[in-house]
């Protein structure tokens, strides 16, 4: 793979070293290996769980296994989804190469391994394909792991990732199924259709049409409305979204639930109401 190549030159060139020789650099190596190779269940197992240590705590793990673990774990996700444990462990893995590493302070000017994994994760359109898939697993981890997958995508490299879900048949619809699940999951999936929706009008239509407005008022409604915290922040955060530059959803508002969802959340109990910051 052609972008790979050129990944594991500036890894290469990172390490200081143009054999990639680091021993950060040999010891991914050798896991992915075991990942790959391995015989016994239980040690492919274990493998995976010391890779996701050592990408989730080391900047150059993070770089060695951006040059050459991608291939190695969608694998897993795609032949492997029986094994919930090493589902699990692949995607959890693949969640830390894409989150940066907060105590480690770099030069500004130096490579930032977590981005790079992220755009080169996001080139890769059947990858994508492959991580909305997920969502219809019954596990829960599973589908939480691969909506903090797509929210980093997301953040990173929004426009890639919008087109990608767009040409997705029902990539869309699986999102807007996560409103519905188990409160810690739906929390994430209101962050990713955020995300998902700035800026973006052909997807902010699809999304009004799976029924968003519905499901936005009905959290709401159940998180206390004007009482509610972060949550209710969240939802009118993608209403807006969903609202301010489309004269379309806009209509669609108006004409099928009405105004009275809305303004019920300037309606504050007391004579002398208390204001929090976010309120």
């Amino acid at each position: 793979m052609d972008l790979a190549s050129r990944y594991k030159g500036v890894v290469g060139f990172v390490f200081g070293n143009e054999n990639s020789g680091s021993s950060e650099d040999s010891y991914v190596e050798r896991l992915l290996d075991r990942i790959s190779n391995g015989v016994l269940v239980e040690d492919r197992r274990n493998a995976i769980a010391e890779l996701q240590s050592i990408v989730a705590e080391s900047h150059a793990g993070q770089l060695a296994f951006g040059a050459m673990g991608f291939p190695v774990l969608m694998g897993v996700l795609k032949e492997e989804r029986d094994d919930v444990e090493m589902v699990r462990g692949a995607l959890e893995t693949l969640v830390s190469a894409l989150t940066p590493i907060d105590h480690v302070k770099r030069a500004t000017n130096e490579v930032q391994p977590a981005l790079m994994n992220t755009d080169l994760l996001s080139r890769e359109s059947d990858s994508i394909s492959l991580l909305l898939s997920l969502l219809s697993e019954e596990d829960f981890y599973v589908r939480y792991y691969t909506l903090q997958i797509l929210t980093a995508l997301l953040t990173n490299s929004p426009n890639r990732l919008q087109e990608a879900i767009l040409s997705i048949p029902r990539g869309i619809t699986r999102l807007m199924d996560m409103l519905m699940d188990r409160e810690v999951i739906r929390n994430e999936a209101l962050l990713l259709l955020t995300f998902l929706t700035r800026e973006a009008e052909e997807i902010q239509k699809i999304v009004v049409f799976e029924g968003a407005f519905e499901k936005i008022f009905s959290i709401m409604k159940e998180e206390g409305g004007s009482e509610g915290g972060v949550v209710v922040q969240d939802c009118l955060e993608l209403l807006n979204n969903l609202l301010r530059s489309n004269a379309s959803n806009q209509v669609l508002l108006r004409e099928t639930m009405g105004f009275d969802p809305l303004i019920s959340i300037l309606k504050l109990r007391g004579s002398s109401y208390s204001f929090t910051q976010q309120k």
